[in-house]
């Protein structure tokens, strides 16, 4: 079942009445702000091949689209709090060649390396605001509050993978605190 998340494209900032946070909108890497604020830890949840959701179909180049892909999904935790909650789709055909050691990642951080590799080019953001107890999240990471969310289509040595990243409370309430110092 495909949970329903209205995502807006980059140029779309607008229209989600709370005003979300700066770092929603940087382009540089996710895991390289998180260690900065702290011990970062990967807690694996999911690595599975599974069918991407429709939405995330629809992201994909055709070929990839509705084929089977490599669902990974972890949470990013900060001094063993979870800061980020992040949804990798990594097709089949992506996993091919030169990238096929992607398919063992275990728990480290994907951005980080995505973010080292001279073959790999980043695409658009895509912007979204679920509630804190969506069925996406699991539930030991569900809260009362809404949270930010982002994703964008990477593509390593010429191959599309999806990452999308959830801001969790505590993230979200460490990013209020440091704009206030």
């Amino acid at each position: 079942m495909s949970p329903c998340i209205v995502w807006r494209s980059e140029h779309q900032r607008i229209g989600f009445g709370d005003r979300p946070p700066g770092a929603l909108f940087d382009p540089g890497s996710l895991t390289q702000l998180l260690r900065s604020l702290g011990d970062l830890q990967v807690k694996k949840r999911l690595q599975d091949w599974c069918v991407p959701y429709l939405d995330e179909q629809l992201l994909l180049d055709k070929q990839a689209s509705r084929n089977l892909a490599l669902t990974r999904e972890v949470s990013l935790h900060i001094n063993d709090q979870p800061f980020v909650f992040a949804r990798s789709i990594l097709p089949n055909a992506t996993l091919q060649g030169p990238n096929r050691f992607l398919r063992h990642w275990d728990t480290r951080p994907l951005g980080e390396f995505l973010f080292s590799h001279r073959l790999c080019k980043r695409g658009m953001f895509q912007y979204t605001r679920i509630a804190g107890n969506h069925g996406l999240l699991p539930e030991d990471l569900r809260s009362s509050r809404s949270l930010w969310g982002r994703r964008s289509v990477f593509y390593l040595n010429q191959q599309p993978l999806i990452v999308a990243e959830f801001y969790l409370p505590a993230f979200l309430k460490r990013l209020v605190s440091d704009c206030k110092t």
